[in-house]
């Protein structure tokens, strides 16, 4: 069974992900949007992570897009031309921008790697992760967005993901 059931699930879970850190956060954000959930406590780090991941993505000055089959879909990041208010900005169904690396990978393959559960040079050397563009852009990537891989399976729980935290 594939991990998303369709795009909109993917742009709803790992897109809506990737939107946390685009801009500086607070407890009280985080609060808004899972306060209510009974799984939701506060960590103490999780701010400071969430800001962390945002402040060095952007720091690439970089675009990149994510092209995902097994859903079909297409996330774009864009830390050269962030909108305003944003370190970087997160489209959605296209990339509004020229991008300097684009990653090609499965729904299922993107949901482990969130998770941190692949290894990436792996991956990229068996073909089920392909990259076109700076090599050297994507090693500058990586270890800015690994710390999101902490944050994935708690953010799925507060969404109430519950299946495809059990596919983790």
């Amino acid at each position: 069974m594939q991990a998303f059931s369709d795009s909109e699930h993917l742009y709803r879970v790992v897109g809506d992900f990737l939107q946390v850190p685009t801009q500086p956060r607070t407890y009280e954000d985080l609060r808004r949007w899972w306060g209510a959930n009974p799984a939701y406590h506060e960590e103490g780090d999780e701010i400071d992570l969430i800001n962390g991941i945002g402040r060095k993505v952007a720091k690439t000055r970089m675009s990149a897009e994510f092209v995902f089959t097994e859903p079909e879909a297409l996330i774009c990041m864009d830390a050269q031309n962030p909108k305003k208010g944003e370190q970087f900005s997160i489209y959605l169904g296209h990339s509004p921008v020229p991008v300097n690396l684009s990653v090609k990978t499965t729904g299922d393959m993107a949901h482990q790697f969130w998770a941190g559960n692949i290894s990436v040079t792996a991956a990229i050397m068996t073909g089920k992760i392909k990259t076109k563009g700076s090599k050297q852009k994507a090693l500058k990537l990586l270890p800015r967005i690994a710390p999101a891989f902490a944050l994935y399976p708690r953010y799925l729980e507060l969404i109430g993901e519950e299946r495809l935290l059990r596919m983790l």
